[in-house]
């Protein structure tokens, strides 16, 4: 979901990449970003989507050969690990059961191993599972190594709390189609210190995704390929109303929001699905006995309101509610309403109005 400001700014002209117009546009942005990365790093953008940037982290930072630690809790765990083999890294993979979180004790005996782990991968919030991953703890392990820290914070930023250079985090990357509030095409990386003298001595083969590219000329606003320039445009609008906001506040409209689903979820005698839940999003066990594809179908044909699936292992199992950007109080209690309606349409009785009322108690808080 868009907000109409920022969907309205399409309108505005388009100017060339190469104007001091446009140069000055960017680098207003860039140093916004920072304000929402919670980083004194510099931000960098690229035309794409967050695996976009995700690529570019592993070319750019290693060589073939390098040891690297991925945590997999699910499918976007494993795209670090398809990655990275992709490239030739040697993986050790840390599999977590699905729903579940990583115990920092293994994350710890893993880089007592294997001291030579060039980075560590995962996630802010795995997508398709809900969870999200206590980087502090993990930054404070991963600091005092000589490997660098890399985070997907494609959904969780600017919904769950994250504070990078407090916790040792080298390198975040994101997404536009977020909490952002933009369309889907544009991607953000960010990079400490540390991150970027890995980037010197990287021998992977790259060219679009070559981040030493980026940084030439970005204190100018200069990009190294043709920009999706209206993109940048709606941008400028989305980090206005981010910056009024303030990232602190951010945080807690979508810590309430998050509550408030959850709440009408159990209220519904359902079940969570994520033990260490996002405020991005809610994935919820998909009662045995209800068809999941005709509930979604429901929700989306005959109500307006469109949740996700699960996915791969998980596809028919879960559903999962967003609550993350744009999305407002009214917007959740439809949702909760919505799933009430579709229950009871396939058999479900007696459960109308409770996931509602036990929502509305917590969103009458004030953000």
């Amino acid at each position: 979901m868009i907000p109409p400001s920022v969907t309205a700014a399409r309108a505005k002209e388009i100017p060339h990449h190469r104007t001091p117009e446009f140069r000055a546009l960017t680098q207003k942005v860039h140093e916004q970003l920072k304000n929402i990365f919670c980083t004194s790093h510099d931000v960098y953008s690229m035309t794409c989507s967050g695996s976009g940037a995700m690529e570019a982290s592993v070319v750019s930072l290693l060589s073939p050969g390098d040891v690297v630690l991925c945590v997999n809790a699910g499918k976007f765990g494993h795209r670090w690990v398809d990655l990275c083999k992709r490239y030739g890294m040697e993986v050790i993979e840390l599999v977590v059961p699905r729903g579940e979180t990583l115990d920092p004790a293994e994350l710890q005996n893993a880089l007592r191993q294997k001291p030579n782990i060039k980075a560590v991968f995962t996630q802010l919030t795995e997508t398709s599972t809900g969870v999200t991953f206590d980087l502090e703890a993990m930054g404070k392990m991963i600091s005092g190594t000589d490997a660098i820290f890399v985070v997907d914070a494609i959904s969780g930023l600017a919904a769950d709390r994250f504070l990078p250079d407090a916790w040792g985090v080298d390198v975040v990357v994101t997404g536009s189609q977020k909490a952002l509030m933009l369309p889907p095409g544009l991607a953000f990386i960010s990079l400490s210190q540390k991150a970027w003298k890995c980037v010197e001595t990287s021998t992977c083969p790259k060219y679009y995704f070559d981040l030493k590219r980026y940084r030439k000329g970005h204190d100018q606003g200069d990009h190294p390929f043709t920009p999706a320039i209206g993109l940048y445009i709606q941008l400028e609008e989305s980090l206005r109303l981010l910056q009024e906001e303030t990232i602190e506040h951010i945080w807690r409209r979508h810590e309430i929001l998050a509550r408030a689903t959850r709440a009408g979820m159990e209220a519904l005698g359902l079940q969570l699905f994520a033990k260490r839940s996002s405020n991005a999003l809610t994935a919820v066990y998909m009662p045995t006995h209800v068809d999941a594809k005709a509930m979604i179908n429901i929700m989306k044909t005959e109500l307006g309101v469109t949740v996700a699936g699960g996915q791969d292992e998980l596809k028919d199992k879960i559903f999962r509610i967003a609550h993350l950007g744009y999305i407002d109080r009214f917007d959740i209690l439809a949702a909760v309403g919505s799933v009430e309606i579709a229950l009871s349409h396939l058999g479900e009785k007696g459960s109308l109005g409770k996931g509602i009322t036990a929502a509305q108690k917590i969103l009458a808080e004030p953000f």
